[in-house]
């Protein structure tokens, strides 16, 4: 088995939404990316083997998005490409996979990342394509609202935030665990804005304005200095009576890309690249989707395992923020899990949740964390709609 490095890792800012990236669409993110990643590590696109990318909401505008995307970032129309719909973790799917091909040996260079543009996810007409429709009201269906909800849980499917609500009750999480967590997200990100942690590899976007100038999307566009006085008076949302989850600490709804440039040791030798990181484990676990944010902390135990580590080996973790309850029960479930080791720069509820995008942003940053703050072994996690976990166990270069 060839040994994977990661040597290079770039990502764009993350949108609101409909906000500053909102005018653009999923491919036109990626292909920012992939250019802004092969120019960052100096690597001609023509040597690129193989693109991986994660897509969730995914639609007729852009087909196997991962092979386009890349082609119009130079890559030659020679190079595959595929495209990932593993919800939450498609990001971390795509980097999966194209490090089982290096490993295999069957590439030894290649573009893996996600790419998420909820602004513009399309409202879908499912009706009028077979008999007895010919006639009558046909309803258009809102697909952003249909990717928040798990259809296969009770008779008529189930919000992923009143899923969480069941994660609350299970783990005993109070609603004063999740506002902490999730005021610290926002001052974390905050702080790691302030002092230029994100500098260097979150790539400017310039987005095309219909009179004047383009608009430059610089930053984060989600953390924000929230008061623990607004997230105590913040309403529950999904459960509104006796409920625990609000807007303000769980994720929001976003825009972005993030890409890594996987390499076998070999190529990055020959081609006298600098590594970055090394991938040592990834790993997926499923659980009852009734429950499916357990995935972000039951991957774990198996993720370490396969790397050869035990929990106190990990330096840095970042387990996204579906909702700050998730995060809770992980502490809850793991009470080995440092406070003061996990989420240093934020996650989902700060920085946000494009989700085809996540799982790959928190491996772009989990790379530079680790080199900035000089520290070796980081482990990012996630849950998944559906019922699955899905991590990744980094060693710094």
């Amino acid at each position: 088995m060839h040994e994977v490095v990661i040597v290079g890792a770039v990502r764009t800012p993350v949108g609101a939404m409909g906000g500053g990236l909102s005018g653009l669409q999923a491919r036109e993110l990626a292909t920012l990316a992939i250019r802004a990643l092969l120019d960052s590590a100096s690597v001609d696109p023509g040597l690129v083997e193989y693109t991986c990318m994660g897509w969730v909401m995914q639609d007729p505008r852009s087909p196997n998005l991962a092979k386009v995307a890349a082609e119009f970032a130079g890559v030659p129309f020679t190079s595959p490409g595929t495209t990932f719909h593993e919800n939450c973790a498609s990001g971390g799917a795509a980097i999966h996979s194209l490090a089982r091909r290096i490993m295999l040996g069957e590439v030894s260079l290649g573009v893996a990342g996600g790419v998420e543009s909820l602004s513009n996810v399309p409202r879908y007409l499912f009706s009028g394509r077979i008999k007895n429709q010919m006639y009558g009201d046909m309803v258009l269906v809102d697909g952003l609202f249909g990717a928040l909800t798990d259809t296969n849980v009770g008779e008529r499917g189930e919000l992923m935030g009143l899923l969480t609500e069941r994660l609350v009750e299970r783990y005993g999480v109070s609603r004063e665990e999740q506002d902490e967590i999730a005021w610290r997200s926002h001052h974390a990100a905050l702080s790691a804005w302030d002092e230029g942690a994100f500098a260097g590899y979150v790539v400017p976007v310039e987005v095309p304005q219909r009179k004047g100038p383009p608009k430059r999307v610089e930053r984060d566009e989600g953390p924000r200095p929230v008061t623990r006085e607004e997230l105590a008076a913040a309403r529950p949302y999904f459960k509104p009576d006796g409920g625990t989850i609000t807007a303000l600490n769980a994720s929001s709804v976003n825009d972005g890309a993030a890409v890594v440039l996987l390499a076998s040791a070999e190529r990055a030798a020959a081609l006298e690249l600098e590594v970055l990181a090394t991938l040592r484990a990834f790993h997926n676990v499923g659980v009852a989707r009734e429950y499916m944010g357990e995935g972000a902390f039951k991957v774990i135990p198996g993720l370490i395992a396969r790397a050869g580590l035990e929990l106190g080996d990990v330096d840095l973790f970042e387990l996204n923020e579906a909702f700050a309850a998730v995060l809770a029960a992980a502490f809850h479930d793991l009470p080995g899990l440092p406070r003061d080791r996990t989420n240093l720069w934020g996650s989902g509820i700060s920085i946000g949740h494009p989700v085809g995008c996540t799982a790959a942003r928190q491996v772009v940053d989990m790379t530079h964390q680790l080199r900035r703050r000089q520290r070796r072994i980081g482990l990012t996690s996630r849950c998944v709609g559906g019922g699955i976990g899905s991590g990744e166990i980094l060693v710094a270069g």
